[in-house]
């Protein structure tokens, strides 16, 4: 007997998390598709961080980090962003759940209650987020990174030389 709070998933519910489950599906097929055709890519939104700064924003590399996982390539997935592996793993996770609970028709959890718990916890989860930006950008300037850094960019070419300066 379940929990009074596992209670069953109305259908438009479960036909919701089947719809999420095959965005995801699309997501990863796409990732894939970018993996195996290396001269075709798909259209995707310029980083207006990266646009205005020449720098990496948080999740600059990220993409071509979840291939390079997807690849088989750890090593190069570290080095793009190492954000892509927590992201490909929460993704895959959260894939298996929508599937399985629009096949059962219950939830797995009590969701609004571990969403209310969620939005406590991300203002703590933000400073590390900030320390991890420091790093990445500091590392996309030390070490030759120029599919994350524009260095024809004035800003990025400034932090360069700071950072040079500071060796």
């Amino acid at each position: 007997m379940l929990p009074p709070l596992m209670n069953r998933i109305a259908p438009e519910g479960r036909w919701l998390r089947f719809g999420l489950a095959l965005a995801m599906v699309l997501v990863l097929l796409s990732l894939a598709f970018l993996r195996s055709e290396r001269r075709v890519t798909l259209p995707a939104l310029p980083c207006a961080f990266h646009s205005i700064s020449g720098l990496p924003c948080l999740f600059c590399g990220g993409t071509r980090a979840a291939c390079a996982i997807l690849d088989g390539n750890p090593r190069a997935a570290l080095r793009l962003n190492i954000l892509a592996f927590p992201a490909l793993a929460l993704l895959s996770t959260t894939l298996v759940a929508l599937l399985v609970e629009a096949a059962s028709g219950r939830p797995l959890a009590p969701w609004e209650a571990f969403l209310r718990r969620m939005n406590r916890l991300a203002p703590i989860l933000i400073v590390p987020a900030l320390a991890w930006w420091m790093f990445h950008i500091y590392s996309a300037l030390r070490t030759p990174k120029p599919e994350l850094v524009d260095f024809r960019n004035p800003i990025a070419a400034g932090a360069k030389a700071l950072v040079d300066r500071t060796r």
